[in-house]
């Protein structure tokens, strides 16, 4: 029989208050707090940036990312082209499967994600510039 399957705001919070990230959605292979709902095609979560947050360079193989600003500021730069950009509250943005980025969050900053298809797939960069006055910079 179908039914509907529900995490309520308060399972949520509690998942999020000690963790900067929960699945909502998706098959994990790894534990988390959250009791999240089963879906091998599709991930979904959320992303709480307590303090400002770097995210190491990076690529995803077979995913793309879609995410939604629910709070706060990210900024995004391409690897491979330089661009930066910078979103903000109320901002949708996509991150297409093998694009090499990474990414710097103020205090704050929460945001909705997809990933489609679902899995693990992220892949760790070395580049050879040096990100380091990037990620102190605001």
């Amino acid at each position: 029989m179908q039914h509907f399957e529900i995490l309520s705001e308060n399972e949520i919070k509690a998942a999020l208050h000690n963790s900067s990230r929960q699945y909502l959605a998706g098959e994990l292979a790894l534990p988390q707090m959250l009791n999240y709902i089963h879906d091998k095609d599709v991930e979904a979560g959320i992303t709480s940036y307590k303090k400002f947050t770097i995210e190491q360079p990076h690529r995803h193989l077979r995913t793309s990312e879609y995410m939604y600003m629910l709070s706060g500021e990210s900024i995004y730069l391409n690897l491979t082209t330089g661009e930066e950009h910078h979103l903000k509250q109320g901002d949708f943005f996509v991150i297409r499967k093998g694009i090499v980025y990474a990414q710097k969050s103020k205090a704050g900053t929460k945001i909705l994600f997809f990933k489609y298809p679902g899995g693990n797939d992220k892949v760790s960069v070395t580049t050879a510039q040096d990100l380091s006055s990037w990620y102190s910079a605001w």
